[in-house]
Formats: structure tokens, C-alpha cells, sequence
């Protein structure tokens, strides 16, 4: 009788099954169940309710086909597979397991976990159901009594992650268990912790600059770090060896905000006052980001040249006039282009001009000078024509714009050269006879003479008869006294003659004497006559 019964309770849930399977052929509407597009497929609502759940239904066909297909012979042993998913939007867990499986036989559920966004974390939980012991899973699930635990990491958008839970069941049973799954997605922000930071240079781009000469001075002020510098203000305290227009020693640009990685730049325009080193100090302050300077140094120096001119302040035309031109640097650089340049005036001639290179009536010197070094350099001129003549004399420094210029005059004069000549017309005479004697005078020089004064005296022996010339001359005794010659100019000829007879034999010697202005001291010059 018992056996019987459990016999009967066998065909009771066989019956079941076909009943079910009877009752999925014709659904009613209200059945909690869809049909899925998987013919391999069953869904069945299992004991926890899902609005998603399907369940499909292989006796229905929605598109009869035209013409009848043969059906492949089914195992009626062959078990199908149940299945369920969990969409919740953000993931979604698709759980499948054996329709049916013999008793101490293991068996697998499977899942699949689909991302639908890039999720943190994602925890997968089943239940052991009761009636089966558990085997296994993979990937390695927390297993505590019948709860298994799965928890994934860092599930990029799109992935599918599968997941197994294998049991054994060890009495014969409806074995249901439902999985749950929860997703932990991410709100990220990233915060930078930013700190602001100064920097500053500060140069000129000249570290030698002239006296008053322009000294630009350039500042940049950069916020190197990652986060804003505020209220950036930028003082420049200059050096007493430089001048502002504004007359300020302090000058003070505010910047306000530099954000990070920006620069601002400051021109400050300044003027050479004092010779020396002198450097200036640029600051950069802000209300978050401290304090910072630097600075730049510039030498202030003093260049200078001067030349002085010397030479002969008169000298006789023809002659030879000595120069010397004396060139010193006077600043507290070096001079490595002086040029220094002499000219002759008109009326004069380069005689010579030693280490110069001549050009017509040009001489130049090039040369270097070292900070106070002198150097002279002699020129020769030669006068041609009367006066005064200035020759100027320059030396200049390109590379620092310096130029000096001197001058030395030189009164040049013509010099009266007299030349006295007596010469007798006819020689010897015989007592009775007359000859004339020829008083000549030139002015061989190169400058007039005045008050040509002249004077003949005939010797014993011969009588005076007559004097003329181009000067009246008057006779008293043996002696003739011409009047003066006022003017006698250069390469002039005068002449005097004197008359003169002879009375007594013997050698009778003429005389004259001449006197001027530049001659004080007489010039006598005779001529012998002889007397038969």
C-alpha cells in the first residue's frame, strides 16, 4: 500500500508537469509570463515575482510556415533550461539553470553580468537551495552556509561578465533559489589642490652702459604654480646710479590676478647718473602666493677723448712748421676705434706725417687707446702762401659717439732776401776814360722790404761825373747818397748807376752800401776797376 501511494504520488507529478506543459500551450491573457524569441528557452515564474520575467512557450507557433517541415525525434529524457534575468538599468543579471537533473548529479547555474555604464562595484548574491550541497563556483564566490557571494570590480560600459555556482542534489525536489544583484555605480569629482607661486627676473640688456646714456631695465613676473596668485603687486627700487623721469626711486606697477602659468612684463625706462655698479631690485607681492625679487646690475662707466694740437706759431713761407697732436682717453674704458684726422689748411702742404696714411692734404691715424692712455702723433706742414693759417686736428670714437677736435695756427711770413750786385761797364781804363758803374739790388725773398736806403762812394783815382737810378740820387764830394726805395717786393729789381772818370793810374776799388729795414747793419759790396 505504501509503495502504492508513492507511486502514485509519481504519476500525480508527472501529471503535473504535463499539465503545466498542457497549459503553456494555451495561455490565458492574464498569465504572468511573455514569450521569449529563444525556442531553446523556457521561462517559468519562480517563487519571487519579476515584472521582467519570461517564459516561453515552444507550442506556439506565430508564423505557421507554408509548407510542413519534418520534426526531429525528441528524447523525451532530454532536459530544457529554465531561465531569468534582472535588468536594472544600470545592470543586468542573467541567471540560467537545467529544467530538470537526476538526483546526486551536479549541476551548473550560470549567469551573465552585463554593464549597461561603468560601475564601481557590482554585487551578485544566490541561495543554495535547499536539497543540494555546493561544489563549486567560478570566479571563486564567498561562500557562508547557503549564501554565495560574488563581487565584481570596476565594470567597464558594455562588459559581460560570466559567472557559475555548480550544486549536487542530494533528494528529489523543486529546487528554487533567486540571485540577486546590486550595482554600486560612481559620481566622481576630482578636486585639485592647487598652491600659487611667484617667480620674477629682472635684466637690462646692456651690462656696460655710458654716462647719461639710456638704461631700459625688463621685468617678468610668471605664477608658476597651479592655483591663482592674487593681488600681485610688483615694486622696483632703483639704484641711486639711476634716474626716472617721474624722479621716484620707488616705482610701483600693480598686477592684480596672474593665473597659473601666466606672465605679465614691465618695461622701466631709466637714465645712466653715476658711474659704478649699480643693481636694481624688482619685488613681486600677493596676498596667497608670498613674496619674490631679483635683480639686474648694470656698470656705469664714463668714456672720453680728448686732443690737443701744438706747433709753431709763425714760421717763413718754404720753411718747415712742426706739429704734434697728443690723443688721450679719458674715460674709464678702452677705445679700440679712435681715428684721429688733420687736415692742412689751404696755402699749406703735408711735409710729412708718420704712421699716417696721406690723401691729399689729409693725414690719418687709427689706433686704440686703453683707459687713460695717451698717444702723440707729429705732423710737418709747409707754408706756400703768407698769413695765418689754422689746421684742425680731430679724434673720434665710433663705438662710443665721442669726438674732440684742437687747432694750432700758424702765422706764416714771407722773408726779404736782398741781393746786392755792382758790376763796371767797361774795365781797365785808360786816364781820361769813363765807365759806368751798375748798383743792382733784388729781393730774392719771399716777403718785401722797405726803406732801401743805398749809398756809392768812388774810390782815388777816379773823378764822380753823374748818379741816376730809380731813385734820385745826390753827390757830394766822392760820395752819392740815393733817396730810400720805399717798397722793394719779392723778385723786384732796382738799379743805380754811377758815372765815374779815371785820372790817375792804379786799382781803384768801388764801393756801395746798402741798408733797409730788416738790414739794421750795412751790406757793402765793392768792384775793382783798373787804371792804366
Amino acid at each position: 500500500m505504501k509503495i502504492m501511494k508513492k507511486l502514485l504520488g509519481v504519476s500525480m507529478l508527472a501529471g503535473m508537469i504535463v499539465c503545466s506543459a498542457q497549459l503553456s500551450a494555451d495561455p490565458d491573457a492574464d498569465k504572468n509570463f511573455t514569450d521569449s524569441d529563444s525556442p531553446e528557452t523556457t521561462v517559468f515564474n519562480m517563487q519571487v515575482p519579476s515584472d521582467n520575467r519570461h517564459i516561453t512557450d515552444h507550442t506556439k507557433h506565430r508564423d505557421p510556415a507554408p509548407e510542413p517541415v519534418p520534426v526531429a525525434e525528441v528524447d523525451d529524457c532530454e532536459t530544457g533550461v529554465v531561465t531569468d534575468y534582472v535588468d536594472k538599468y544600470l545592470v543586468r543579471l542573467e541567471k540560467s539553470a537545467p529544467e530538470m537533473v537526476a538526483i546526486n548529479e551536479p549541476y551548473s547555474y550560470t549567469y551573465s553580468v552585463e554593464a549597461k555604464d561603468k560601475l564601481k562595484k557590482v554585487v551578485v548574491e544566490e541561495q543554495i537551495p535547499s536539497g543540494t550541497v555546493y561544489v563549486s563556483s567560478d570566479p571563486q564566490a564567498e561562500v557562508q552556509g547557503s549564501n554565495v557571494t560574488w563581487t565584481l570590480y570596476n565594470l567597464e560600459d558594455g562588459s559581460s561578465t560570466p559567472l557559475t555556482l555548480v550544486v549536487k542534489p542530494t533528494s528529489v525536489a523543486d529546487l528554487s533559489n533567486c540571485a540577486t544583484i546590486t550595482a554600486y555605480p560612481e559620481a566622481c569629482t576630482t578636486t585639485k589642490v592647487g598652491q600659487p607661486k611667484l617667480a620674477i627676473t629682472k635684466t637690462t640688456p646692456e651690462e656696460r652702459v655710458l654716462l647719461g646714456s639710456g638704461v631700459p631695465w625688463d621685468i617678468t613676473v610668471t605664477n608658476v604654480g597651479n592655483f591663482c596668485a592674487y593681488d600681485v603687486v610688483v615694486t622696483d627700487t632703483l639704484p641711486s646710479g639711476v634716474s626716472h623721469d617721474s624722479g621716484n626711486s620707488t616705482l610701483t606697477t600693480e598686477i592684480g590676478t596672474l593665473a597659473p602659468g601666466e606672465s605679465r612684463d614691465i618695461s622701466v625706462n631709466t637714465t645712466a647718473a653715476a658711474t659704478g655698479k649699480h643693481c636694481n631690485v624688482a619685488t613681486a607681492d600677493s596676498s596667497n602666493a608670498g613674496s619674490v625679487k631679483d635683480d639686474a646690475c648694470v656698470t656705469i662707466v664714463e668714456a672720453g677723448l680728448d686732443i690737443v694740437k701744438d706747433g709753431q706759431t709763425m714760421q717763413f713761407l718754404d720753411k718747415t712748421a712742426t706739429y704734434t697732436i697728443k690723443v688721450t682717453n679719458t674715460g674709464d674704458v678702452p677705445l679700440d676705434d679712435v681715428v684721429v684726422t688733420d687736415t692742412a689748411p689751404s696755402g699749406t702742404e703735408i711735409a710729412s706725417a708718420p704712421g699716417a696714411e696721406v690723401s691729399g692734404n689729409t693725414a690719418t691715424w687709427t689706433t686704440s687707446l686703453a683707459a687713460g692712455q695717451s698717444k702723440t702723433f707729429d705732423l710737418k706742414l709747409v707754408g706756400r702762401e703768407a698769413g695765418v693759417r689754422c689746421n684742425e686736428a680731430s679724434a673720434d670714437s665710433a663705438a662710443y659717439g665721442l669726438t674732440d677736435t684742437d687747432d694750432a695756427c700758424t702765422e706764416w711770413k714771407g722773408y726779404p732776401a736782398l741781393l746786392l750786385e755792382v758790376i763796371d761797364t767797361q774795365d781797365p781804363l785808360l786816364v781820361g776814360e769813363e765807365t759806368v758803374y751798375v748798383i743792382q739790388v733784388t729781393n730774392q725773398g719771399t716777403a718785401e722790404d722797405s726803406n732801401i736806403d743805398m749809398k756809392a762812394v768812388v774810390p782815388a783815382g777816379l773823378e764822380l761825373v753823374s748818379a741816376s737810378g730809380d731813385t734820385k740820387g745826390s753827390i757830394s764830394g766822392n760820395t752819392v747818397t740815393f733817396a730810400p726805395y720805399a717798397v722793394l717786393q719779392p723778385k723786384e729789381v732796382i738799379q743805380f748807376r754811377v758815372t765815374a772818370k779815371a785820372v790817375s793810374t792804379g786799382d781803384a776799388r768801388f764801393k756801395a752800401y746798402m741798408t733797409s729795414d730788416l738790414l739794421q747793419n750795412a751790406v757793402p759790396e765793392e768792384e775793382a776797376t783798373q787804371v792804366y
